[in-house]
């Protein structure tokens, strides 16, 4: 879904606002770099919204390998980030 030139500024408005379900929206996006970013600003803004986002992101068989592959990375700082938190590891 083509946002006609929507992206970097919309993303970092939305992870201001902490926004998780509209950052959630540009990971359809058709441009892997647009999709990179909302993928960023989930694992900046990490919860178990964003992880359940990137966790469906890369079990759609749709997907395009270079988006499940950044996918995958960010859910591994995200995981370990939350994991962090609940153990209030340092």
């Amino acid at each position: 879904m083509p946002r006609f030139g929507l992206g970097r500024k919309d993303i970092a408005k939305l992870e201001r606002e902490r926004d998780v379900e509209g950052i959630v929206e540009f990971l359809k996006d058709d441009d892997d770099k647009v999709v990179f970013q909302a993928i960023e600003a989930l694992t900046r803004i990490g919860g178990s919204r964003g992880i359940e986002a990137l966790m469906a992101l890369v079990a759609d068989a749709s997907t395009r390998d270079i988006v499940r592959a950044k996918a995958w990375l960010a859910l591994d700082v995200g995981l370990e980030r939350e994991a962090k938190k609940r153990t209030d590891w340092t």
